[in-house]
């Protein structure tokens, strides 16, 4: 199967007669990745996102770092913070882009300020570890407690490890913190 370029360069598809793109119901179906990059094309963020995470991956199609970077950004531009967090993701690994920490924490704020708790939990590492942000513990904890409120199994983990290094007091705060942020937010 040859690349997805071609479709997000295509024109939308029109209705005939109307001048206005179809509904999803009039499309074709059967070519999901065809329809899937129309949708992206008109600016939805959540077929953008599906359609970077495509390429992302290499699914039914060849890997391609340059278009996933494109549809993320799109879609993370838009606010979809799966795109935020997948992003964030490409710039701290530097899959496609030169590695930026300091991008990949703004991007992964923006998606955990959202309630993201993949994105919650990669914040707290980025705290507990000092990459892109001054390193600070009890921020660390306070995103994985945030995290683990949502189930994430991974933010638990962390959240066993932070502990070793905090005392009671600054353990205290985090949750305060916590609390403070959900009743805020």
């Amino acid at each position: 199967m040859k690349a997805m370029a071609e479709p997000t360069k295509a024109k939308p598809l029109m209705m005939p007669g109307s001048g206005a793109p179809p509904g999803f119901h009039e499309l074709d179906e059967g070519d999901y990745l065809t329809t899937l990059a129309t949708f992206a094309e008109w600016g939805d963020p959540k077929a953008q996102h599906d359609l970077a995470a495509i390429f992302l991956e290499g699914r039914e199609v060849e890997q391609n770092y340059p278009e996933a970077l494109k549809w993320h950004t799109l879609a993370a531009e838009q606010g979809n913070p799966l795109s935020q967090h997948d992003l964030a993701t490409m710039y701290l690994e530097g899959m496609g882009v030169l590695p930026d920490v300091r991008k990949a924490y703004e991007w992964f704020l923006k998606a955990a300020l959202q309630r993201d708790a993949k994105a919650q939990n990669n914040l707290g590492i980025l705290y507990a570890t000092g990459q892109g942000v001054a390193e600070d513990l009890i921020e660390a904890a306070k995103w994985f407690i945030l995290a683990q409120s949502q189930g994430m199994q991974d933010a638990e983990d962390n959240l066993a490890i932070a502990r070793e290094d905090l005392t009671p007091e600054q353990l205290e705060e985090a949750w305060r913190r916590a609390q403070a942020w959900q009743g805020g937010s």
